[in-house]
């Protein structure tokens, strides 16, 4: 009879400690012993999973209607133009780090001589006066990006922006602004120009530093 309950102990043992082991993302173990990450492929620097509950679309959705918060209820001055915060203002607050970083570099190649960005990407327009949104579709999610759909319109256009979220600093940043299709994006831009810009210089192209 002891050497049955002195088994039985064991084993939850056993168990309790391959629960300890294991991490857990949308209710479902992803990592533990003997068994194979099944992180999505898109995600290049992993953290640990947060038990904060900002791993979930509701929370997710939340951070990026924060993020447009400005565009709700728009204040206008005497010649009719939006009173809100500048691009640069929202980049600085709301984009990621390594974001922040790849464009700080190609603005520094470009120096007075040329604008690389030359238009506002969280509303994909240079004249946003009539701009309003929905966050729509959130997908993709792992313990550090996820993919958000904004439903925007402007001027009587519909259309989709696409936003590459990173987690850090303990919470959701844009990582990238992508196409509708999700094959192109700001960063790959950023790269390709400081690519040709080191080129015209006859400098060596590195650009380990940025890689994903």
């Amino acid at each position: 009879m002891k050497k049955i309950i002195i088994i039985i102990i064991a084993a939850l043992m056993l168990v309790a400690g391959a629960v300890v082991g294991c991490k857990y993302l949308n209710a479902q173990v992803v990592d533990g012993p003997g068994m194979v990450n099944e992180v999505d492929s898109l995600e290049t620097d992993s953290v640990p999973l947060a038990d904060d509950g900002k791993h979930t679309v509701d929370y997710i959705r939340q951070r990026v209607d924060g993020i447009y918060a400005c565009y709700k209820n728009p204040k206008y001055d005497e010649a009719g133009l939006r009173l809100m915060k500048q691009r640069g203002n929202l980049d600085s607050v709301y984009c990621s780090m390594r974001y922040k970083a790849l464009l700080a570099e190609a603005e520094e190649m470009a120096g007075d001589d040329d604008i690389v960005l030359d238009y506002d990407h969280w509303t994909n327009s240079q004249d946003d006066n009539n701009f309003t949104y929905e966050v729509g579709r959130i997908d993709q999610i792992t313990d550090s990006t996820a993919f958000v759909e904004i439903y925007g319109k402007n001027f009587g256009n519909d259309y989709t922006i696409v936003l590459g979220l990173y987690f850090e600093r303990g919470d959701w940043y844009v990582d990238d602004f992508l196409s509708p299709d999700r094959k192109d994006g700001e960063k790959e831009y950023f790269r390709g120009y400081i690519r040709d810009r080191l080129k015209e210089k006859g400098e060596e192209v590195n650009l380990s530093n940025y890689a994903e």
